[in-house]
């Protein structure tokens, strides 16, 4: 197992890739710390990580709010002793709209959930990171920190500064044992991505759309993101630090 005798913390892990991620995490040995802000989602993740003997907690966690991620954190550190790695994944989209009619309460909005709360998980992990003499920090940042189709300029400013901030600690705390990566999906079937389509016009239109600009021809999974960010926590990717690891189906590649 992968991550035997490790400790876990995944924000946003009630749904989508946060979920499946720390499902794969717990499978591999991990005893994982989940936090979001849906706790029906949670106590649901908890209870099927319970019939399955898997170790998973869940703490009620606002990303935007520090002292939100401070608990989840402390939390792992009470209940376990001790943090090997975080995954800050809790994220939310931006509905397209022209980049001149983006609303201060939207960009706030976006920016304190997605940007501002990978801040807080790496802020409030690194000081555990390096009580235990060093771990991993993985970020969700997106294809959209590279590549665009315009209408989602907060989305993209939120996933761009994640992968400048991952590239600034993997610097900064390399001599200390800590690595920071960023993976970089493009689209993924998830429930984030499921509102996009129940919110456009022509849903159809728009997921043949995703289906287009993806050399692959299908949207991601959940899994297949897991799988992406077990590598980037274990021990397999020990010599990798202050990348951005696409996820796309060749997208970035056209």
């Amino acid at each position: 197992m992968r991550l035997a005798g490790m400790v876990a913390v995944v924000t946003g892990g009630a749904g989508g890739m946060g979920r499946a991620t720390a499902m794969l995490f717990a499978r591999e040995g991990a005893s994982v710390v989940v936090g979001d802000v849906d706790a029906d989602g949670g106590a649901a993740l908890v209870a099927e990580a319970v019939a399955n003997e898997l170790k998973v907690s869940f703490l009620r966690t606002d990303v935007s709010r520090e002292r939100d991620v401070a608990a989840l954190v402390a939390k792992a550190e009470a209940d376990h002793g001790k943090l090997d790695t975080i995954f800050n994944n809790a994220g939310i989209e931006q509905p397209v709209t022209a980049s001149d009619a983006i609303t201060e309460d939207l960009f706030t909005r976006v920016i304190d959930i997605n940007l501002k709360g990978t801040f807080f998980g790496c802020k409030h992990a690194i000081p555990a990171l390096l009580r235990n003499g060093g771990g991993t920090i993985v970020n969700n940042s997106s294809v959209s920190a590279f590549a665009n189709v315009g209408g989602n300029l907060s989305y993209a400013a939120s996933k761009g500064g994640i992968m400048s901030m991952t590239r600034v600690i993997a610097i900064e705390y390399a001599a200390r044992n800590i690595r920071c990566n960023a993976i970089n999906p493009g689209v993924i079937d998830t429930g984030m991505n499921q509102r996009n389509l129940d919110k456009a016009e022509d849903p159809d239109a728009l997921e043949q759309k995703w289906r287009s600009i993806t050399p692959l021809g299908r949207m991601g999974t959940g899994d297949e993101i897991g799988e992406a960010v077990l590598y980037l926590a274990s021990k397999q990717s020990s010599f990798v630090t202050g990348i951005g690891l696409v996820i796309d189906g060749g997208r970035i590649a056209t």
